[in-house]
This record gives structure tokens, sequence and C-alpha cells, in this order.
């Protein structure tokens, strides 16, 4: 009997759970009219903000146990935060310290779980609450309108999607590994798909329009491109606009803190979603506050990029801000066969599958950077975590030699990475100038 009552008991607690959670997953606030508010004043805009930042500040002292210590710490209550000019009343969040720490997450308001690409070199998995994910699907809709893509509508190619794999038969999914042979295959596709829009990351589509440049490959119906991920450089720009005859649109996400950005039609900037997130500027740096994210609050998540605001307003009429991101320069690595994508390698070291069924060694890793010397060198310095072990390591030693054929590679396991002289930690270093000059890095 008592066992019967004790299963009964085990049964109840986890059925009210249950029910508490599809409450909860059900009781979210609408998000704004994104086609509307795009529109809005500046005035309108900041006020928006403000509202929101104090409702997301309440709710993760009240919520977020990391949050409530953090604030203690640094002697805030919410009530001291009543606009975005008391942001800097509260402690920087970084993306190490909310790495696998439950104390940040309410697992009752999880909608759904992602990873970060790890461009900065420390992979994060985080979580997002079911608003979250509406107005971060709606910002990305509203920013590739811009560009004149409606999503489903339209034809669209996506070369080595950050994404994976999209669906739909208005969709042409490109290979993203560019040997000159998936160059050709790739380039042969999209004559026969004719895609109105391109997307992929910025090498990848600077790779594939120089080859159609040199070997005088005329393409002439795509209207627009959408480079993402990585940094754009001018010369990448004219290129990619000189192969593809569209224009370039270009992008800047992170969905982790929601700091994102699009191009419009103007071409003066990228207008930054201010009903999302609260993008500051710190010492040249992304500071951002993501207003929605009650499953995993990201309050002043510094997220490794460079923003600078830039001071005027878009002729398009919109009063969203204009900035610039921009990354490090020598955000690169080349291998024989030409330039790999750092994003390209982060999203696909596990062959495409599905992250929890197959590639366990992701869980495993704090921080990472590739350090690139002449001669095709590369040394991979790893950061690991309690729950590395030597099957993770086999594992990525694999999916690395895959990745970077033709390298001489070195795996080393490190206590900690070294910073620069302002804190950061390179993802990326490639000392090979001459390879750089060769492929266009620098100039």
């Amino acid at each position: 009997m008592v066992k019967e009552m004790n299963v009964v008991g085990k049964v109840k607690s986890r059925t009210k759970k249950t029910i508490r959670k599809i409450i909860n997953f059900f009781k979210y606030e609408k998000i704004v009219d994104l086609n509307q508010s795009q529109w809005w004043s500046y005035d309108k805009l900041i006020d928006f903000q403000n509202r929101r930042l104090e409702n997301i500040v309440a709710y993760a002292y009240e919520n977020i146990p990391a949050y409530r210590k953090k604030f203690e710490r640094a002697r805030v209550t919410p009530e001291d935060i009543r606009s975005i000019e008391d942001l800097s009343k509260l402690p920087i969040t970084t993306r190490e310290e909310m790495q696998d720490n439950q104390d940040f997450v309410n697992k009752d308001l999880v909608a759904r779980k992602l990873y970060t690409g790890g461009s900065t070199g420390a992979t994060l998995r985080y979580f997002e609450s079911f608003e979250s994910g509406e107005i971060r699907w709606g910002v990305h809709l509203r920013g590739w309108r811009w560009n004149g893509y409606e999503h489903g509508k339209q034809k669209l190619a996506v070369v080595s999607s950050a994404q994976g794999v999209i669906e739909g038969e208005n969709t042409l999914n490109l290979l993203g590994d560019l040997s000159e042979l998936n160059i050709k295959k790739n380039l042969r596709k999209i004559l026969e798909f004719r895609p109105q829009y391109l997307r992929g990351y910025v090498s990848s589509l600077y790779i594939l329009a120089n080859y159609c440049i040199d070997h005088n490959i005329k393409i002439d119906f795509v209207e627009s491109i959408n480079p993402i991920s990585e940094n754009l450089y001018d010369f990448q720009r004219e290129s990619i606009e000189q192969a593809f005859g569209g224009k370039v649109f270009e992008e800047y996400c992170c969905n982790d803190g929601g700091a994102c950005a699009w191009e419009c039609e103007a071409h003066e900037g990228l207008h930054y979603a201010m009903e999302r997130a609260v993008i500051e500027e710190v010492n040249g740096e992304v500071i951002v506050t993501d207003l929605w994210n009650r499953a995993m609050p990201f309050i002043r998540y510094r997220n490794g990029d460079s923003v600078t605001f830039l001071k005027k307003e878009c002729s398009c009429g919109r009063k969203l801000p204009l900035i610039k991101v921009k990354g490090r320069t020598n955000d690169i690595l080349i291998g024989p066969k030409g330039p790999i994508s750092p994003t390209y390698v982060m999203h696909n070291w596990y062959d495409g599958s599905k992250y929890e069924e197959n590639r366990e060694f992701r869980t495993g890793i704090s921080l990472m950077q590739f350090i690139q010397k002449p001669n095709y060198e590369l040394i991979i310095n790893i950061v690991k975590n309690p729950n590395w072990t030597q099957n993770m390591y086999r594992e990525f030693e694999a999916a690395m030699r895959k990745t970077f054929v033709g390298m001489q590679m070195s795996i080393n396991i490190v206590d900690f990475l070294e910073a620069t002289a302002k804190g950061k930690r390179h993802f990326i270093i490639n000392e090979d100038r001459e390879l750089l000059k060769q492929w266009g890095y620098l100039r």
C-alpha cells in the first residue's frame, strides 16, 4: 500500500509540473507588430524599450537565481532600472558564466534549445521562450523583406546555411564544402534553378563570386544577395555584386542575446531591431539585453562582437538606428583548396547530423581557438569542461581532419586561452599573411 501511495504521489507531482509548464508556455505576451513599429518615431521606440526593459529586469530578479545574485552583489534592484540609461548600473554577463549554468534558466518556459555558432570561440547551449522565438523569427522575416525576399514565396539558394537545411520547394540548398568540384556543382544547380535570391556565409559567396568572374560565368537573374555570419568587406561586396548582378543586403545576427540588424534598400548601414533587444556600445564592444527571452534572459550580455553607431538617420525614413558591426580582420582559415569559413566549421563539424543524436563532443568544450601558421600548419587549442571524455576527443579529431584536408594539424588541450590587452580571446588567428594577401583578405 505504501508503495502504491508513493507511485500515485509521484504521478500527481509530475502531472502538476506538466500542467504548470503548459500554462506557462501559453501565457505569453503578444509581440509587437513589426511592420508598423519599423516606422515609429525614435522616441516611441525608446519608450517601448524602456517598458520592456523594466519588465525583463524585474522578471529576472524574481525568477532567475543567477541574476538575483548578480544584482544583489552590485547592490541593484529592479526599482533602480527605469530606462536604458540605467543599464550601466547592472553588471555585464559573459558567455563563459552562462555555459551549462542552470541558474540562468527557467525550465518551465523553455520552448526551444539552441546553440551558438561559436564565432567567438566559446560555444553556448541556450534556451528561448515562446515569445523570444516569435520575435526572433519576426525580425528575420522583416529584414529579408527589405531586400525583396518573401520567405517561401520566391526562389532562394542557400550556401552553407547557419540554420541548416532549409525545407521547401522554392529553396535550393547548396554545398558548403567549396572545393573546385563542389563550386562547379553549385553553379550548375544555380543556373538550373535560377534563384531570385542568394544567402550564405560571406566567404562562401565570395569564393563562388570569384569563380564566376574568373571563368566568365554569366548570372543575370539574382535580385539580391544576403551575406551572413562573417565580416563583409567592401572588396567582397563588389565581387559578389559583380558576379551575381543583384544588390548585397548585409545582415548581422547574434541570437543569443537578441542583437540583430539588417541593411535596407538605402544601403546606408544596418538598422538594429530595437524591438527585440537593446544594443549598447561599450568601449567598441556589443553589450546586448534581450527584451523578450524569459526562458534564459540575456541581460547586459557581452557577445564578443564590435559595434559602431552611425551618427545619422537613414534616408529610407526608418528611425531604427544605423550600426556597423565588425569582428576581426584575420577571421578566416585557408587550406590548400582555399578559404574555410570558421562559421562553416562550427556548424558542419558533425556531418550535418542532429547535434543531440550524433556529436556530443561539443558539450565537452568550453573554449576553442584556431591558429594558422605558414605552410598550412593549423594549431587547435581546446579548453575542456568536466563533460569532456576521450571518446569526444577521438570524434573531434576525426571531424577536424575531415574538414582541414591537406593541413598539418595539432590539437592541444589547454587550461585557458591567452587574452589580449582588452580581454578578448580571438577564435581565429591567421598568421600566414602571404596566404591572406593571396586570397584578398589583406590589401
